[in-house]
């Protein structure tokens, strides 16, 4: 007997339970099928977005309470720095195995979940998508496709990588300060850049995380340069840790027939950041699900605004051929800047003014070299 469903959804990452806690407050009952190739669906990664006016609110949309609130945001440079307050704006951080536990209990009743089921094949028969796993075989009308399968020409920028390794600990004194969340902490290295990101949930416990953006992303040197950073807070009882190399790209998918591609496979994580949870919101909080159907694909897929593609394909290119220029153009950058407009901009909100902000505040030599870089491609 053949296994049939409505809607198949391949990953039960971040982008797929977003979309179904938007999809299922909306649709009326459909037999959905959740395939994780993982024996657990959780996430050892933090979640950090802006929160604010003229930004759909994710903790509302989405019922999420988030771990720490700041309204103030620090950069630091190896003889400058910046410190700003961002209110009426926030920047907000959010648990990542709880983000996914909650996501997934408000949907896993009206759904199906079947862990430790890899997908090896997707083919396409008239009337139904046939996914094929190690394990079965599922039909389905639509699929939603949410593994990192990025093909080399998707990608239409320099690809650049976001490495990281952090660990929460917890000290013995008071060393953190709360209120403030350091986004930037710029280590002097002039062939990739190399930063300290701290988020202090307390005056004794914060998530330490030393960062590359590189072309050629080793872990295991990221994690010999972390041990030292950590060395100046000993001593200190690590609570947990996290690590992962993102891609760092313009990414703009082929638009496969009754497949809807979401998540990296689908260009939601910002070229120029490696933020993803904004994008991915922005999107699914749109959605009409009762249009979902084959016909009408393409009024689901996700398509990244043309002008922060231009600007993001410049920036990458200026960072992939001028990386010690790096910490130079995000601090001019926070310390020019209107907040509201940068903010905006960096939640995929495209107001013209901004855009406009934006551009004045950057370094405007190094911008050109990388526009001409751009059209030479």
């Amino acid at each position: 007997m053949k296994k049939k469903y409505d809607l198949i959804i391949i990953g039960a990452g971040l982008s797929s339970l977003m979309f179904l806690n938007q999809y299922l407050k909306k649709t009326s009952e459909q037999k959905i099928l959740l395939l994780e190739q993982k024996d657990k669906i959780n996430s050892d990664q933090t979640f950090c977005v802006w929160e604010g006016p003229g930004l759909p609110s994710i903790s509302e949309n989405f019922q999420l309470k988030p771990k720490k609130i700041w309204n103030n945001i620090v950069l630091n440079s190896l003889n400058d720095q910046i410190k700003r307050h961002v209110k009426p704006y926030s920047y907000v951080c959010f648990d990542g195995k709880e983000t996914l536990e909650s996501l997934l209990s408000t949907c896993k009743e009206k759904i199906k979940v079947i862990k430790n089921e890899k997908v090896v094949q997707i083919s396409c028969e008239k009337k139904a998508q046939i996914v094929t796993t190690e394990n079965s075989v599922y039909y389905s009308k639509l699929i939603v496709d949410s593994r990192n399968n990025i093909k080399p020409h998707e990608i239409k920028s320099p690809l650049m990588q976001q490495a990281f390794v952090g660990d929460e600990i917890e000290l013995t004194d008071e060393r953190f300060e709360p209120d403030d969340v350091t986004l930037m902490s710029f280590k002097k290295n002039d062939n990739e850049i190399e930063f300290t990101y701290i988020l202090p949930f307390s005056k004794k416990r914060a998530l330490i995380e030393t960062t590359v953006f590189t072309q050629s992303p080793r872990l295991g040197v990221i994690e010999e340069k972390h041990r030292k950073i950590l060395k100046v807070y000993e001593p200190y009882k690590k609570i947990r840790q996290e690590k992962a190399i993102i891609p760092m790209a313009v990414v703009l998918p082929d638009e496969e027939l009754k497949i809807l591609k979401i998540g990296a496979g689908a260009g939601m994580i910002r070229g120029s950041s490696g933020y993803s949870m904004r994008r991915i919101a922005n999107w699914a909080i749109k959605l009409k699900p009762e249009q979902l159907n084959e016909s009408n694909l393409p009024l689901f897929r996700y398509h990244s605004n043309g002008w922060l593609n231009w600007l993001d394909k410049i920036f990458l290119n200026v960072i992939f051929k001028y990386p010690d220029n790096g910490p130079y153009i995000f601090m001019m950058l926070f310390r020019r800047a209107k907040m509201p407009s940068l903010i905006r901009f960096l939640s995929d909100i495209v107001v013209v003014t901004d855009l406009i902000n934006i551009l004045l505040c950057m370094p405007k030599r190094l911008m050109l070299k990388g526009l001409i870089k751009k059209k030479n491609e």
